[in-house]
């Protein structure tokens, strides 16, 4: 997505600069080019989580790719500090709570690489 596209401009005014304006019909105009803005940078944050979901689903492929060729003394290594790297990480949310998608998607993610370790 270009700059173009999200060409926004604003400045910042104090509430003692700006003068009371009245409810007219410039204000609705005002709403509507605030809901276009909205849109537009709904559909880009939207394809920004796309392309990154991709970029994550390939690095994930190459990395079972990479975890099921080494040999199994290796494998065992790794799997060793990869749980402990895992509870570290864990553990770091334990004075910020997160939602429980993000603990489902983490532990879904852990359980798949310590299964191509296998």
């Amino acid at each position: 997505m270009q700059n173009d596209d999200l060409d926004v401009g604003a400045r910042l005014v104090s509430p003692t600069q700006s003068p009371p304006v009245p409810t007219t019909e410039s204000e609705k105009v005002s709403d509507a080019t605030l809901f276009d803005l909205l849109a537009t940078l709904s559909k880009a944050n939207g394809i920004s989580a796309v392309q990154h979901g991709a970029r994550l689903a390939v690095m994930g492929e190459l990395l079972v790719s990479v975890l099921t060729h080494l040999p199994d003394a290796m494998r065992a290594n790794i799997v060793k500090s990869f749980r402990g790297r895992v509870e570290y990480l864990m553990s770091l949310s334990d004075d910020t709570p997160l939602p429980e998608t993000y603990h489902s998607a983490l532990l879904s993610e852990v359980n798949r690489y310590l299964n191509a370790l296998r």
